[in-house]
């Protein structure tokens, strides 16, 4: 059976699955690595938050805030640039079960994996009949 976690717990909970986990001074924020994404998470009274790291241009940050922003799923994420970098954010519920946090972290990790940003596709060249040269 699965116990339920505080915001406190839950950000221990995060920090025992993190490749090389730092604490703050008052362990209230949490950065590491998880997979190959950079995560930063903070515990709040109203919750957790964790951000990962997102392999998007900062310059195109628009285009995914659309992409983020059509999906119904992601109600509760964010994105935000700091360092020169994109991260997707997501705030998590009060209290959640250990079953409940692990599918929500995965369901981060997954739609992180989703926000990459497509190649361009070469234009077409314009057909030379009725073309100015």
């Amino acid at each position: 059976m699965s116990k339920h976690l505080d915001p406190s717990a839950a950000l221990h909970w995060l920090a025992h699955r993190l490749e090389r986990p730092h604490w703050s001074v008052a362990r209230t924020v949490l950065t590491g690595v998880l997979g190959t994404r950079d995560v930063r998470a903070r515990r709040f009274a109203t919750g957790l938050t964790v951000a990962l790291s997102l392999d998007w241009p900062v310059p195109q940050a628009a285009q995914a805030c659309l992409l983020l922003a059509s999906l119904a799923e992601v109600c509760d994420d964010a994105l935000y640039v700091a360092e020169s970098r994109l991260w997707l954010l997501r705030r998590y519920p009060t209290s959640l079960t250990e079953v409940e946090l692990d599918l929500l972290v995965k369901q981060q990790q997954s739609m992180a994996a989703l926000l990459v940003p497509r190649e361009r596709a070469a234009r077409a060249p314009a057909p030379l009949i009725g073309r100015f040269v």
